[in-house]
């Protein structure tokens, strides 16, 4: 256990700039002085120490506050405080029985933390000592108004404190944790199935290309036909694998049958071999057997004797010896015994002689006693009876004068009561009237609101009309502007796409200059391996020229070579002369280039090749450039086998790319056409920039109606937001009249009633009136009574003489009791010490003495007698054992017969295991077969998945040659695959992985998501757990605390349902406001203080309050313990009783914990193991230590401390 042993300090607030040391011994410390002294000083010292850094903890506004200030002298310039714990049991993590915690700051405000004497950072001596369970934060320490406050807290407030002691943050800062997990999940999973949707759209644009893999479907049902077929035969021959393994099962079970029977007849004859030895030993060495007992068994007694005798002759010269040396100390004893009983006897006899005296004496005293008592008694009845007359007449003036105070009160009230009823009446017929005038302005104003609403009624009406005509003229401005927008963009188009065909025009004839210019070069510099352009190459009717050309489109500058080195002779040409990009194509790459398979189908004309009449050399040319295009009928036929993965072209030169993604129409119109009148362009341009002038200043208008539509808007919201004003104004002004009219109303009824009573209270003033001039005349007569008694004042005197002659007898007698007493209790003591002491401690010694002569007188015999005793048990012992030997010789005589019986035994035996191994390596064979079994089943099941899987209804019989012919077709679905559209499938292939991959990640996304939401639904159990286990502990240790410290030892309870003579004790418990949302709502202490209702703390009176709060306080404590406790002043609201028992519980806790406290009553002082004063000198707080006594009991006042 960890507790404080001592604090110093220097420079610390008011203990001053010197070194000051207190060392706490014990494990109930005691702190004590007058208020101001400094003793809540000390607490703060050990806050500081332990690394407190709230002010207000440490009472201080700030903390250079702690610094000593001087008290008018020198101030310090820091402040430190060390104090030393006990680490004996190493709850600290650090190696040594003892710890000091050092802390100074300086008035810069840093502050230097060191544990044993070595400088630590603040986080790590917080962690250490929160391991050791020691925190300023939690209860621990136990300032002044902490009962208060607490007792003052609302049920949110108390759940809060439990929640802090139990460590419910933990459990928020995990859920916190999770919940910032959660969503950082949630965001994941939205961006994962964005990019889903994403990928989704592009596997379904590319699913039209993957329907070429339909040719392929063929293929696959005939391998999967085959695939059954030859899976079905399998099956077959498994199942006939399991007959035989059965039949096989059978024979082995009947085999192992035949091997147990011929195992239970050699078990029989083993049996009976046994049972054959056994007779035989037991005839051969029956006889024999008991003499051979008989004789160990003498043996061993002897044996034993000797032994004994050994023992018992070494234990006697032992105790000879010590007998020896005790009897001349036992004799010195008895004679020293002797003389202080003879000094006993003439004490006794002296202070007999002395009583007889003191008793005779005390006899006088006491007759003069009586005669006294009788002449004060004698004279006291007469006063009584005198007093007794005067005080019937004193009673009657008193009850007379209280008659007339009474009377006089009544009077009083009664006027001032018609006085208050007067005013009342006047105040309530003045409020009447001031209160009808406030009606009649509340009924001028709201005449004044209902014509303004009626006229901002007709403002908004007339707004309202204006901004329709607004909105309306913008409406028709608004489609004018779109006419004229669609038209300039039609013109826009048309300019534009004009002036697109004028430069692809110029392009086309710029491209056909540029082959005539690569001709003339190519002649001119006698080029070998040149061919021509196109024009050179293919000739074709007219009636497909639109076609080729739009087909040829990016060919239509191409130039032929022969090979390579031609085409690098005429490149370098090119690049010579200049002239641009041109398409060069060498016939030796393109001359095996065949042509796409041509598809049935009635608007398929044929290939484009094959409208093209070429040299029969040029024909790898004419298939590279028009072989994978067909020439259709209609643009539609060209748009849907386009769909299907063919370059199309229409007669009419309309061309689609395959999987329509590219789309082209029409023709090139003729040069000269494309080349029209400048002068008619530039109008159109000017016509197109005036209406563009036209539709802008259109936009302006539109911008000023908005504006005007806006302000409009805006004061038509004013509008209404001013008839809202008005009309809830007038409501309110409405409701005011009412309310007014109903006080008007309700003073009317008041006045009339408060003129009944003004009435009533005139009349009953008259009538007290007239009763009070009677009792003024009783009073008269009554006093005249009193004054004609005088004689009462002497007898008193003579009372009094008496009485202090009797005080002084009583002096004499209690003075010569107490003598009497004392000797007394000294004949008695010496007495006592004479007759139940001296002389039995007399007997006692002189028979011992007479004992130990007799005991060593009877061991000294016995020694003498033993040696002939231990010479003849030897002899005998000597004796036996040759006897034994010679029987022992005989008994081995019969073990031929017996080792014969043996080997029979060990025959059988080793047949025996031979059977057994043959059994074992059936049941071997037999496990092995019902595995292979096992195993042909799972096989049959495997096998009828995978025809499941095929899903044939028909399987085709087994032939021979079949796995051969499936190889065969693999090979070829495997090469086809891969030829059909490889580029189309490649792409959804990877894009479906993908989209794989992300479903993928969404499950995993999903399920970290449940998983998160499944661990913060644990950690809320784990945490409605924790509360209620620690709820469950503090409300059992608070129901006890709180009876211990309410029991009352001079009562009993006198409830129905308690048992009787159950001591008097209060009961209080916790309650949850909401035991099914606990975090959402309170925790209630209930009390039941004695002889009282049940109730909440908070209706309590505020001494109940701090005992049912202390009570929980000591409760949580004691449910989560810690090793030391500072209390400051906790027991200032508790009267004795309840300190008494308080005190008796923190008593019991110094067994597990240190307890200090600082307090002002002496019931709890009483108990402490040590005590501290504190008192102020000259500004500076002193300690002084008050040391108990051992052999007095713990009985202490304040004023017991006494300063050095």
């Amino acid at each position: 256990m960890v507790y404080i042993k001592k604090v110093e300090t220097r420079g610390f607030k008011s203990f001053g700039s010197r070194p000051v040391t207190v060392n706490f011994e014990g494990q109930f410390i005691g702190i004590t002085g007058p208020n101001g002294s400094g003793k809540s000083n000390i607490i703060d010292a050990i806050l500081f120490a332990i690394g407190e850094n709230r002010p207000r903890m440490m009472r201080v506004p700030k903390l250079s506050g702690l610094i000593f200030d001087g008290a008018g002298q020198n101030p310090s310039t820091s402040a430190r405080v060390t104090i030393t714990l006990d680490n004996t049991d190493r709850e600290i993590s650090v190696d040594n029985d003892r710890v000091t915690l050092t802390r100074e700051i300086r008035s810069g405000g840093d502050s230097v933390y060191l544990l044993n004497g070595k400088k630590i950072q603040k986080s790590t001596l917080s962690e250490l000592l929160r391991l050791a369970l020691i925190n300023s934060d939690g209860l621990n320490f136990v300032p002044q108004g902490m009962v208060t406050s607490i007792a003052d807290k609302d049920s949110d407030e108390k759940r809060i404190l439990i929640e802090e002691v139990v460590g419910v943050a933990q459990f928020d800062e995990k859920k916190e944790d999770a919940l910032k997990q959660l969503d950082i999940a949630a965001r994941k999973l939205e961006v994962a199935m964005a990019k889903i949707g994403e990928v989704k759209k592009k596997i379904d644009s590319l699913e039209g290309e993957r329907n070429d893999q339909l040719r392929l479907h063929y293929l696959e049902n005939e391998r999967n036909n085959i695939k059954s077929s030859i899976i079905n035969q399998k099956l077959e021959d498994t199942k006939t694998s399991i007959e035989t393994n059965n039949q096989l099962i059978i024979q082995l079970s009947n085999e192992k049958i035949k091997l147990d029977e011929e195992l239970n007849s050699i078990n029989q004859q083993i049996k009976d071999v046994e049972t054959k030895k056994q007779t035989t030993l037991s005839q051969a060495i029956g006889g024999a057997s008991d003499e051979l007992l008989d004789v160990q068994i003498n043996l061993s007694t002897k044996k034993n004797q000797l032994i004994k005798l050994k023992n018992q002759i070494e234990e006697y010269t032992t105790a000879t010896k010590k007998i020896n040396d005790s009897l001349p100390y036992l004799n010195e004893m008895l004679s020293e015994n002797v003389k202080t009983a003879n000094q006993s006897e003439v004490t006794i006899n002296t202070l007999t002689e002395t009583l007889t005296r003191d008793q005779n004496d005390l006899d006088k005293l006491n007759n003069n006693m009586k005669d006294c008592d009788s002449q004060r008694n004698k004279l006291r009845y007469s006063i009584i009876e005198e007093e007794k007359l005067l005080s019937n007449i004193n009673q009657q003036l008193r009850t007379s004068f209280d008659k007339k105070n009474k009377l006089n009160k009544l009077l009083s009230d009664s006027n001032a009561k018609k006085l208050i009823l007067t005013e009342k009446i006047s105040n309530n017929q003045k409020k009447k009237i001031e209160t009808e005038t406030v009606i009649n302005l509340i009924s001028n104003s709201i005449s004044k609101l209902e014509s303004l609403k009626s006229n901002q009624e007709e403002s908004l009406s007339y707004l309202h009309d204006s901004n329709s005509k607004l909105a309306t003229r913008r409406a028709q401005i608004e489609s004018e502007l779109s006419k004229a927008v669609d038209i300039l963009t039609k013109a826009n188009q048309q300019v534009i796409k004009h002036e697109s065909k004028v430069e692809a025009a110029k392009e086309i004839t710029s491209k056909q200059n540029v082959q005539t210019k690569i001709k003339s070069i190519v002649d001119e510099n006698s080029v070998t391996g040149y061919l021509g352009g196109t024009k050179d190459i293919f000739n074709y009717s007219d009636k497909y020229k639109t076609a080729l050309e739009a087909a040829s489109k990016r060919w239509s500058n191409a130039v032929f070579v022969e090979d390579m080195p031609s085409l690098f002779k005429v490149v370098t040409l090119i690049k010579k002369h200049k002239l641009g990009r041109v398409a060069l194509i060498p016939l030796s790459d393109v001359a095996d280039f065949e042509k796409a398979k041509t598809p049935k189908n009635k608007d398929v004309l044929g290939s484009l090749a094959d409208f093209i009449k070429v040299d029969p050399k040029y024909l790898g040319i004419k298939n590279f450039i028009f072989g994978d295009t067909l020439l259709v009928s209609s643009a539609k036929a060209g748009y849907i086998l386009s769909q299907k993965g063919y370059r199309t072209v229409s007669i009419s030169g309309d061309l689609f790319e395959p999987g329509g993604s590219v789309f082209e129409t029409g023709s090139i119109s003729p040069l000269a056409n494309l080349f029209f009148d400048s002068k008619s362009l530039s109008q159109i341009k000017s016509s197109v920039n005036n209406l563009r002038d036209s539709i802008q200043k259109r936009k302006s208008v539109i911008t000023n109606l908005n504006s005007k539509v806006k302000e409009m808007e805006s004061d038509q919201q004013t509008q209404n937001l001013g008839i809202t004003k008005v009309t809830s104004e007038l409501k309110n002004l409405q409701n005011m009249k009412d309310r007014y009219l109903k006080v008007i109303e309700k003073t009317t009824k008041t006045v009339n009633h408060l003129n009944n009573q003004l009435s009533t209270v005139s009349s009953i003033i008259i009538t007290q009136e007239n009763n009070l001039l009677e009792v003024d005349n009783l009073i008269k007569e009554q006093k005249t009574k009193v004054d004609s008694q005088s004689s009462l004042d002497s007898q008193k005197n003579k009372l009094n003489s008496l009485d202090d002659e009797k005080t002084r007898l009583s002096t004499s007698i209690d003075e010569l009791s107490e003598t009497i007493r004392n000797n007394e209790s000294t004949v008695t003591k010496e007495r006592g010490n004479l007759e139940h002491n001296l002389k039995n401690q007399k007997l006692q010694l002189t028979q011992e003495i007479t004992t130990l002569e007799q005991e060593l007188k009877d061991k000294n015999e016995f020694l003498n007698t033993s040696d002939q005793i231990l010479v003849d048990l030897k002899t005998n012992v000597e004796s036996l054992t040759d006897q034994e030997k010679l029987l022992s010789d005989e008994s081995r005589k019969m073990k031929p017969i017996l080792d014969a019986l043996d080997k029979e035994i060990k025959s059988h035996t080793k047949n025996k295991e031979s059977i057994q191994k043959r059994i074992m390596e059936n049941t071997s064979k037999s496990q092995n077969t019902e595995n292979n079994t096992s195993r042909l089943s799972d096989s049959i099941n495997n096998y009828k998945n995978n025809l499941n899987e095929l899903g044939r209804n028909k399987i085709m019989e087994y032939f021979s040659g079949a796995e051969n012919l499936l190889i065969e077709l693999d090979k070829e679905y495997n090469y086809l695959r891969t030829r059909v559209n490889l580029l189309a499938d490649e792409q959804y292939r990877d894009i479906y992985f993908g989209y794989k991959g992300f479903s993928e990640r969404k499950n995993q996304l999903q399920k970290e998501r449940i998983a998160i939401v499944e661990f913060i639904e644990g950690i809320d159990s784990e945490k409605r757990d924790a509360f209620l286990d620690a709820y469950q502990k503090i409300d059992k240790e608070f129901r006890s605390i709180f009876a211990q410290l309410t029991t009352r030892d001079d009562g009993v309870c006198k409830h129905e349902n308690c048992p009787p003579g159950r001591l008097l004790h209060g009961d209080a418990w916790l309650e949850l406001d909401n035991p099914d949302e606990i975090f959402s709502a309170g925790v209630t202490l209930m009390a039941t203080f004695p002889n009282k209702v049940p109730r909440d703390i908070v209706i309590c009176s505020g001494g109940e309050k701090t005992i049912a709060a202390l009570c929980l306080i000591l409760a949580i404590q004691g449910v989560k313990p810690a090793p030391f406790y500072v209390f400051d002043e906790i027991d200032a609201a508790l009267d004795a009783v309840n300190s008494t028992k308080l005190a008796e519980i923190l008593e019991n806790r110094t067994s597990k914990s240190q307890v200090i406290m600082i307090t002002l009553k002496d019931t709890i002082l009483s108990r402490v193991d040590n005590m501290y004063g504190v008192y102020h000198e000259r500004s500076i707080t002193k300690i002084v230590k008050h040391r108990l006594k051992e052999n007095k009991p713990k009985e202490m006042k304040i004023s017991n401390i006494v300063k050095d």
